[in-house]
């Protein structure tokens, strides 16, 4: 994610505005980390001072309290899964670490006050790590009755996640930035890699996500359409500003989901061979869209398409 709500925020953002938020997928950081942030104790060591239970499952390794270890099990065993196919793609291995943590012991690295609003799963880049709740009956993606749809929706979430870490280690390893500097190329990525796993391995998985964002578009018109520039949510008041970045969240998971279907695994690829990543401090959000159009086009008339109010999807599942 690339904005955090203090805690008086959310209050003031109301119960339909946060589970926008959750629906809308509150991703990690896609920012540098800020000062007060860097000079925490990092999530990693956080995690282990909880003195928790741990599992090793393939490249994963993860955390958990001895009542969730079912649950964590089973989001350890989807990791490795999704790292594997990942690494089958692109080549590279590395370790990931998993916090599968209870309302009591949730934290958030990204959060102005050190914790968050639970059950919001966030990624830790420089630690390989990644914080997901172990209650499926409380939480921020926890929005309705159908357990299924809650269950797909963190571990949807739980992949992005992923997609943060696989990005930084896949597209640029070299590179001192954990993250793109341009947010929603950033976000895009992570639900790229996301999506692509999800899409292979489990496609009815993709089909019953593409239905729910579909409707979710459909469902809410933001009152500024800017695809490429974000900053304008900081001016809008609280519920609109969360309702708002839900939005644009789900419009990037459509996007990436469409590119997808057309571009596959290779999209990836050309990201990583095609980019100048090592001058990626110069990129803006137009130069990025003006490079994607040299392997991938169609994101030009994307953004147009956009920002004229033309997004909801063409094709019916």
């Amino acid at each position: 994610m690339n904005e955090r709500y203090s805690p008086a925020t959310r209050r003031g953002m109301g119960t339909a505005a946060v589970s926008a938020i959750a629906f809308g997928l509150m991703f990690a950081g896609a920012v540098p980390v800020p000062a007060a942030h860097a000079q925490r104790v990092s999530p990693l060591a956080r995690v282990e001072a909880l003195d928790l239970d741990t599992a090793t499952v393939g490249r994963v390794t993860v955390y958990f309290a001895a009542a969730d270890r079912a649950h964590a099990e089973q989001l350890a065993a989807l990791s490795e899964e999704a790292a594997a196919y990942f690494e089958r793609e692109l080549g590279t291995a590395f370790q990931l670490y998993l916090a599968v943590l209870s309302p009591e012991d949730w934290f958030d690295p990204w959060a102005d006050d050190g914790f968050g609003l639970y059950g919001n799963p966030w990624g830790w880049v420089q630690d390989l790590l990644m914080g997901i709740p172990a209650s499926l009956d409380e939480g921020a993606l926890v929005v309705g009755p159908d357990d299924d749809a809650n269950l797909r929706r963190v571990r949807f979430v739980m992949l992005h996640e992923l997609g943060h870490l696989a990005s930084k280690r896949y597209l640029h390893p070299e590179s001192s930035r954990p993250y793109s500097p341009v947010k929603w190329f950033e976000e895009f990525l992570a639900t790229y890699f996301a999506y692509a796993f999800v899409r292979s391995s489990y496609p009815e998985w993709a089909e019953a996500s593409r239905r729910e964002w579909s409707g979710f578009i459909a469902g809410y018109t933001p009152s500024v359409l800017s695809p490429l520039d974000w900053s304008f949510m900081r001016d809008l008041p609280p519920e609109e500003s969360g309702q708002t970045f839900a939005w644009y969240q789900v419009l990037l998971n459509l996007r990436a989901a469409a590119v997808y279907e057309e571009h596959g695994f290779d999209f990836l690829r050309q990201v990583r061979d095609r980019l100048a990543w090592d001058e990626a401090g110069e990129w803006t959000a137009k130069s990025v869209l003006s490079a994607l159009e040299g392997f991938a086009p169609g994101f030009e008339a994307w953004a147009e398409a956009v920002a004229n109010g033309d997004y909801l999807p063409r094709h019916r599942d």
